[in-house]
């Protein structure tokens, strides 16, 4: 299985883009640029048949409009496409839908599963969506005032990919690592803030769950070259699991 780091980046960051990764047809977080980044990178949106949000943040779901309208005018949304996200989250993007394309035509979006063939699947914690090709388990995390957030752990060919960042350390961080095989967790700077994990946080996750490989993502631009036990993707990087 291979899992291609989109972007590894905060929006504060000057050198990555914001984060996603792709896993086969699976996209998780689809922030500013990612769309674009996903095309500099060769992959075909029209093949993403399962998308993950964490939040409602615009480094992680504001590029859906030019995913889902990008695949209209291409005439590629025969296959249908799952949004699994969290209570709520299928209002707010018919709003995007509405502010960033609704020329004034009042409930313009009203029907927008139809009009773009999606099918939300908003998940509370610790549900599941399961179909014959994937498992897919939410857990709640903690980002300040934001609700919902959620991470997740992805099963899929044997294998646990766990998803938590935008994250403080709390208890469902450690769940997802005890869980996974390898999980991409939140280190958003060298020190923890009220809505971020620290280094020294995932270097715990580590220390705590040696049989999950932790990688850093959702990273601004600081030097890490001590943390020799935490892998650092980088945008375009291809990781085997």
């Amino acid at each position: 299985m291979k899992i291609n780091c989109i972007g590894t980046g905060t929006m504060g960051s000057t050198t990555r883009g914001n984060q996603s990764i792709l896993i086969d047809d699976i996209l998780f977080d689809i922030g500013s640029g990612v769309v674009k980044k996903l095309e500099e990178y060769k992959f075909k949106t029209k093949d993403i048949n399962y998308l993950l949000i964490t939040h409602a943040h615009a480094d992680h779901f504001v590029d859906l409009p030019n995913l889902l309208i990008g695949r209209s005018i291409r005439n590629e949304n025969n296959n249908l496409l799952h949004i699994i996200c969290g209570k709520g989250i299928r209002e707010k993007v018919v709003q995007l839908f509405q502010l960033c394309f609704g020329d004034g035509v009042e409930d313009k979006y009203i029907d927008i599963e139809e009009k773009f063939n999606i099918k939300f699947i908003e998940l509370s914690n610790e549900e599941t969506f399961e179909d014959q090709n994937i498992k897919i388990t939410a857990y709640e995390l903690m980002h300040g005032g934001c609700k919902p957030i959620l991470g997740y752990i992805l099963e899929k060919e044997g294998k646990n990919i766990g998803y938590a960042t935008d994250t403080i350390l709390c208890d469902n961080v450690n769940k997802i690592c005890q869980k996974s095989d390898i999980a991409f967790l939140d280190a958003n700077n060298i020190n923890a803030t009220k809505s971020h994990m620290s280094l020294d946080d995932v270097v715990k996750m580590q220390k705590e769950n040696h049989k999950c490989k932790v990688c850093a993502i959702h990273r601004g631009d600081y030097s890490h070259e001590k943390y020799l036990n935490i892998k650092f993707p980088e945008d375009g990087e291809i990781i085997e699991l």
